[in-house]
């Protein structure tokens, strides 16, 4: 269930101990981002106080109150100006310790409330901000983007933290700017009470979970589909997730004569993905780096998928070999490929004991990687250490 983001309360942040972290993201929230809702809702030691420019509708009952949405005058104020005065004053009141915002263009954004309340600047690295390069971004006609190609490099000199979602990534960040020193993988972490094994699967369901945008490679798995469909007529394809590829993506399953095959249900909650993971015999995750240079951090459906116990097939792209051992928890194939992606869904449908094997390797792997909770622990501690007085006197 979601809450109206506007339904403010700021006694139940006065009223809390815990000291405030801010949460910085433009739109609060975007549906397909359950992951920067999770951090927010899952923080112990420090409270969060969600701080955007524009209400989504998809804020979970967990931060219920805790959202402030600039006024529009701020809003255009910090998009146009970059003048953080008015949103400053409104925060401060609060006395937060740390700006925390996701995605590279919202830490630009950021800066200058981060500056104003002077605190420090954590920022979560999470893909397309790092892969695509300024000159990307610039062509892109987006003014957040447009604002970090220009500012990253005040970005890079003044954040605090780095957090980049994979080791990948991290790497692909480190060759792009930023400091070594001050990016450190953090991965998201997964419910693993939400996202968990149930038994046997269906035997026949391919799930694939994500934004319909290219990089998804979702394409390249309807294709491969379509070959496997010939040795394996039981099978179907659901495909959870919205955007705007949907309408292409329809059309070439019914070039391919697959209508009754493939099922498009559209963006869907948490929970209904973990039970659609619970029901599917794999999942498929054939991501690429797209024409215009996005690319994936670690898609989050791969570390849910492995806390389900379910095998994952996936290309090697970005970070998902950190997800994936390839022949012990799923199998990687090369990006673009629909031939090796058909054949390794195949070998998968064909084995219930592979299948088995390599699900409850996945699960193991998530329990030691990927719990939420562990990694709430570590982002806390994380936030000590950009708070404590040397960490802030060295920045």
């Amino acid at each position: 269930m979601t809450s109206p983001a506007h339904n403010w309360r700021p006694s139940l942040i006065a009223d809390d101990p815990r000291p405030v972290a801010v949460i910085y993201r433009s739109p609060v929230f975007n549906a397909a981002e359950t992951f920067v809702a999770a951090q927010a809702a899952n923080l112990v030691r420090y409270q969060p106080l969600v701080v955007g420019l524009y209400d989504k509708g998809h804020v979970p009952d967990a931060l219920d109150g805790r959202v402030l949405l600039a006024s529009r005058r701020q809003e255009l104020a910090l998009k146009l100006l970059g003048a953080a005065g008015g949103l400053a004053a409104r925060v401060a009141e609060f006395q937060p310790r740390l700006i925390h915002a996701h995605f590279g263009p919202d830490g630009t954004l950021a800066l200058p409330l981060a500056r104003r309340l002077d605190v420090p600047l954590i920022v979560s690295l999470r893909g397309y901000d790092v892969t695509r390069s300024p000159f990307r971004l610039l062509r892109s006609g987006r003014l957040s983007w447009t604002r970090h190609a220009l500012w990253r490099g005040r970005l890079m000199d003044e954040g605090a933290l780095f957090l980049a979602v994979s080791d990948a990534l991290r790497e692909q960040a480190i060759a792009a700017g930023y400091p070594a020193e001050r990016t450190v993988t953090h991965y998201n972490g997964v419910d693993l009470d939400r996202f968990k094994p149930a038994g046997g699967d269906d035997g026949a369901t391919i799930l694939h979970a994500g934004r319909l945008v290219e990089k998804k490679g979702t394409a390249v798995l309807i294709r491969a589909f379509a070959e496997l469909l010939s040795k394996h007529p039981a099978a179907s394809l659901v495909i959870l997730g919205d955007g705007p590829l949907r309408g292409s993506l329809e059309r070439l399953a019914g070039e391919l004569g697959l209508s009754g095959a493939v099922r498009f249900a559209g963006f869907q909650p948490p929970d209904e993905v973990a039970e659609w993971m619970r029901r599917a015999a794999i999942v498929a995750a054939p991501s690429l780096r797209a024409d215009d240079g996005d690319g994936e951090g670690l898609p989050n459906v791969v570390v849910e998928a492995a806390a389900s116990g379910r095998p994952v097939v996936a290309t090697d792209h970005g970070g998902i070999g950190e997800a994936v051992a390839d022949g012990e928890t799923g199998f990687l194939v090369p990006e673009r490929a629909a031939a090796p992606l058909a054949e390794r869904l195949g070998e998968l449908l064909e084995s219930v004991d592979l299948r088995r094997r390599l699900g409850s390797a996945a699960r193991a792997l998530a329990e030691e990687k990927f719990d939420l909770r562990r990694q709430m622990t570590r982002l806390e501690a994380l936030y000590d250490d950009v708070t404590s007085t040397s960490a802030i006197a060295t920045r």
